[in-house]
């Protein structure tokens, strides 16, 4: 017999993928129900109304100027609704990386400005090597852990295999990805 704790997680990730396939209907009908269950803050809910339509909010955000439309307090909410849509996605059979329309991120180019190749996700993991300004590094993964705004990857590097904060670098070869600081083309390593 399965441990109750086990039933329940079963159940909780059933009801959540429930939610997240419901949840782009209600948002174009105008209803609040999911925003509720998922803690989403109802101001929130209604600038991302307001701006996007019915225009999946993926797609919708893909546009970087649009998160300057919407308060700072409102991005933690935009990501969680990107995280709905991926499952929803998941839960209808759809590859969630389709519903974003972008470019692979290994085959993105990436230059770092400058910082600390970390052996995990997070400004407190141990330094594994220095990286310097306009250093190429290969992307290998998007770890989905932000910090302040920007996303955590795992890299290669001429020193080796790490993390590197999206903060501190620039990709080039394709769109932006998200929780990456800028395109390399408008903003290469030290021109600002």
């Amino acid at each position: 017999m399965p441990a109750a704790s086990s039933v329940l997680g079963t159940f909780m990730r059933q009801t959540q993928t429930v939610l997240f396939a419901l949840f782009p209907w209600l948002l174009a009908g105008g209803l609040s129900t999911p925003s509720l269950a998922q803690g989403y803050d109802e101001a929130c809910m209604q600038a991302v109304e307001d701006l996007c339509g019915k225009t999946p909010v993926m797609q919708c955000f893909s546009d970087d100027a649009q998160w300057s439309k919407i308060p700072e307090r409102c991005h933690g909410d935009v990501q969680s609704m990107f995280e709905a849509e991926n499952d929803s996605a998941a839960a209808e059979g759809a590859d969630p990386a389709d519903a974003q329309a972008s470019t692979p991120i290994e085959d993105l180019s990436a230059l770092s400005y400058g910082g600390i190749l970390r052996s995990g996700p997070s400004m407190d993991s141990k330094k594994k090597a220095s990286i310097r300004l306009g250093q190429p590094i290969e992307l290998l993964e998007a770890t989905g852990i932000w910090t302040d705004e920007y996303q955590w990857f795992k890299v290669k590097t001429a020193s080796g295999t790490g993390y590197h904060w999206g903060g501190i670098f620039c990709t080039m070869g394709g769109p932006k990805p998200e929780g990456v600081l800028y395109d390399c083309d408008e903003n290469p390593p030290g021109s600002f």
